[in-house]
């Protein structure tokens, strides 16, 4: 067991693993003000609208986190799935921020809701407060990527702006690409466990690493 901590902890040194912060905003206060009646894609993000159910784009201002909006999303009631909701990819792990505020003033029990890989998958929601716009968050903590729902689950919401905040693709320095020479010897993660050779990721095998694709 030493021998395997060992091992890994060699491992862990030799890749030089290093994580890059990114980060994605979607503005609306940048996007062409209008209703949405049909299923668009800006800039990555999808909105799925409907003549019947459309989203829509316009103007009002609000400052949330000393940063002035000029335009607001507004989603004119709750999502399902095929109208009123958007929906964007992520690579993995990461922490999805909006800008949310209620359709209604008087409105008190208003939220969001933030799925993930499925439109019912839902991992958080985001209430909207009546008559302050503020920033709600919900991370992803999937490992692998995926897709964001983003909709009302009750009535009329509008948001300022989408953000993701990831850590990035993972720097790999020192690994060898390719099948390892012994196919038969045990086969290890990073985190010392043993796995089966066709997992993906970063192996290691007869002490060398080798990414399996």
């Amino acid at each position: 067991m030493k021998k395997l901590f060992t091992l890994v902890a060699a491992a862990l040194m030799a890749c030089g693993v290093y994580a890059q912060q990114e980060e994605k905003v979607w503005n609306f206060s940048e996007w062409e003000a209008k209703n949405y009646t049909a299923t668009e894609t800006i800039d990555g993000l999808t909105v799925v609208a409907t003549s019947e159910k459309g989203i829509t784009v316009d103007e009002n201002s609000k400052t949330i986190n000393d940063v002035k909006y000029t335009q607001r999303l507004k989603f004119n009631g709750s999502g399902n799935e095929t109208a009123r909701h958007i929906c964007f990819d992520v690579a993995g792990p990461c922490k999805i921020s909006i800008g949310v505020i209620s359709g209604s003033s008087s409105a008190t029990d208003r939220f969001l809701n933030v799925a993930a890989g499925t439109f019912d998958g839902v991992i958080g929601t985001m209430p909207a407060d009546g008559k302050t716009a503020m920033e709600q968050t919900v991370e992803y903590t999937g490992a692998e990527p995926t897709k964001i729902y983003v909709y009302s689950g009750n009535s009329g919401v509008n948001i300022y702006y989408v953000k993701v905040t990831s850590d990035g693709s993972v720097g790999i320095d020192g690994v060898t690409v390719g099948e390892p020479v012994d196919e038969d010897a045990p086969v290890y993660n990073l985190s010392g466990q043993r796995v089966s050779k066709d997992t993906k990721g970063i192996l290691i095998q007869n002490g060398k690493k080798y990414v399996n694709k």
